[in-house]
């Protein structure tokens, strides 16, 4: 390099600075990016979606501790104590929003089950529960409290009175349980929470819960009895169909 480019460089240490950080930074967002794309289509896309999933991602905390669900007020269950889920827990996404895991998919077979399943419960349960655009994601289906139902604890109005919905690309589902049904889930390693449930910042509960996708019937099972916990709970019925 010659003596005067040097003496450039120099004199212009702030644009050396930003040039190093594009060099080393932009394949970095090109990566995350295109990371954050193939977690489907949500509520946030494009540029713009990106830039909001990476700062609401610097608010977010840890998913799996459960001692502070032993100090709600309300110790109900509604959830019988499953079985504990084997294997390790999937991986998930690097943002925080949308909440997807990237691993462990289960089969087409097992998806359309759940799908089935899912639609089951909202047509069993006319007097409790309708089905609605999803007030969290605003582009897929949720089960929500009928309206004819006041909102039964704060979680529910935390919440939007949403009782859960499943997403398309992975087919894990979003649920709030009680608090001692989360603190089970989540230590069977059926659930993790929301990175954002209980964060003072944010409206969303800490037993706003992420259900893992099942792969298998028993696993089909649990989660079906994960779901229906939680339209118990929401709706403060103990007879859902």
């Amino acid at each position: 390099m010659s003596l005067s480019k040097i003496d450039m460089l120099l004199h212009h240490p702030r644009a050396v600075m930003f040039a190093g950080l594009a060099a080393v930074g932009l394949p970095w967002l090109i990566h995350n990016y295109r990371q954050f794309r193939a977690l489907g289509q949500t509520r946030l896309s494009g540029p713009f979606g990106y830039l909001i999933a990476l700062t609401l991602t610097a608010f977010s905390r840890e998913t799996v501790s459960t001692a502070e669900y032993d100090k709600a007020a309300t110790q109900e269950r509604w959830l019988e104590t499953p079985v504990e889920r084997r294997g390790t827990r999937p991986l998930m996404g690097w943002p925080c929003v949308p909440q997807r895991q990237t691993n462990r998919l289960p089969s087409n077979e097992i998806a359309k089950r759940l799908d089935a399943i899912f639609e089951k419960h909202a047509v069993a349960n006319p007097t409790l529960v309708e089905t609605i655009v999803s007030p969290h994601e605003k582009n897929i289906p949720a089960m929500v409290i009928h309206p004819d139902i006041p909102s039964p604890h704060k979680e529910a109005i935390q919440g939007l009175r949403e009782i859960g919905h499943i997403h398309p690309i992975d087919h894990s589902m979003h649920v709030i349980l009680s608090p001692a049904d989360s603190k089970t889930a989540i230590d069977l390693g059926w659930a993790e929470r929301h990175p954002l449930g209980g964060v003072s910042r944010f409206s969303v509960p800490n037993s706003y819960l992420m259900v893992y996708a099942p792969r298998d019937e028993e696993e089909l099972d649990v989660v079906e009895r994960i779901l229906v916990a939680s339209i118990g709970y929401m709706t403060g019925s103990r007879s859902v169909a």
